[in-house]
């Protein structure tokens, strides 16, 4: 039930969002360097991902459970995204990657502070030191997955499968669901670093919560690779003086310009992360 009304609420609000913010003249703006085949997304409405994180919270509080370690990580990740999509007109400039990260570990290190966590390491300290690391990790790496429409809500939505059974990670399924029906491409809509960290961290948050945080780099497989692509990227970069290694990151743009169309990094992608979902739950109930 948290899954069909999270959807049907998202897909009235994502599309409303969209329709504001385009009778408003907000769009996104996109990168020079990225795929020319991006330049005419120009102007597409972004930050889908508050009526997304609406939708949810709406839904998960009509079920009487938001379980507030997870809401309260994914809320204070989104007001760091919204600050991050708006920084511009709120503050002159864009938030510094510094300032950014300094925020991601204040938010990140509350969790992990104040969270029920299972032991990992045998000791508080370390585990806190984990779930830091996890958790920062997991925005960014779905920040830059969130750059293919379809393809951070297709993986985000499969990575909260197995918490079905929690209402807010049911109704986060369903919420993304419905802004799918939007961002499918080509996309109406763009969800945001706002909704793309909020989503990384909840996702993370689940994991880590449940006792699977030793399995969520298996399943988190797309994500991880996204994220290291850049890493690797850079620092080849700078190491060569100018070569790279692939043709453009994160990685589903490298397969972009290696002739995969969207709609084949999505499905592609998806696939992989359902597999390796189920490779993770696998071994993760196997022991």
């Amino acid at each position: 039930m948290s899954v069909a009304a999270a959807f049907l609420l998202s897909w009235f609000l994502v599309g409303a969002w969209a329709k504001a913010m385009r009778s408003l003249g907000l769009g996104k703006a996109i990168r020079e360097d990225g795929p020319k085949s991006h330049h005419k997304k120009a102007g597409t409405p972004s930050m889908g991902g508050v009526p997304m994180a609406v939708a949810a919270g709406l839904v998960a509080l009509s079920l009487g459970d938001l379980e507030p370690a997870p809401a309260l990580l994914a809320l204070g990740f989104l007001l760091i995204g919204l600050l991050d999509d708006l920084g511009p007109r709120l503050l002159g400039r864009p938030l510094r990657a510094r300032e950014k990260l300094v925020l991601q570990f204040l938010v990140a290190a509350a969790f992990a502070a104040y969270a029920p966590l299972p032991g990992y390491l045998g000791h508080s300290a370390l585990d806190f030191l984990f779930a830091l690391l996890v958790v920062v990790g997991a925005a960014n790496a779905m920040n830059f997955t969130d750059g293919v429409d379809g393809l951070a809500a297709s993986v985000g939505a499969i990575l909260l499968l197995p918490f079905l059974a929690f209402p807010l990670a049911g109704a986060a399924v369903g919420a993304l669901l419905g802004f799918l029906w939007h961002n499918a491409p080509p996309a109406r809509i763009f969800m945001g670093d706002s909704g793309s960290e909020a989503l990384g961290v909840l996702i993370a948050a689940y994991w880590l919560l449940s006792g699977g945080g030793w399995f969520l780099a298996i399943a988190a497989l797309v994500p991880l690779a996204e994220l290291l692509s850049v890493v690797v990227q850079v620092l080849y970069f700078r190491a060569t003086g100018g070569r790279r290694i692939l043709k453009m990151a994160p990685l589903h743009h490298h397969f972009e310009l290696s002739g995969w169309s969207e709609g084949r990094v999505v499905l592609r992608f998806a696939a992989v992360t359902a597999a390796a979902v189920a490779l993770a739950v696998g071994l993760w109930r196997g022991l």
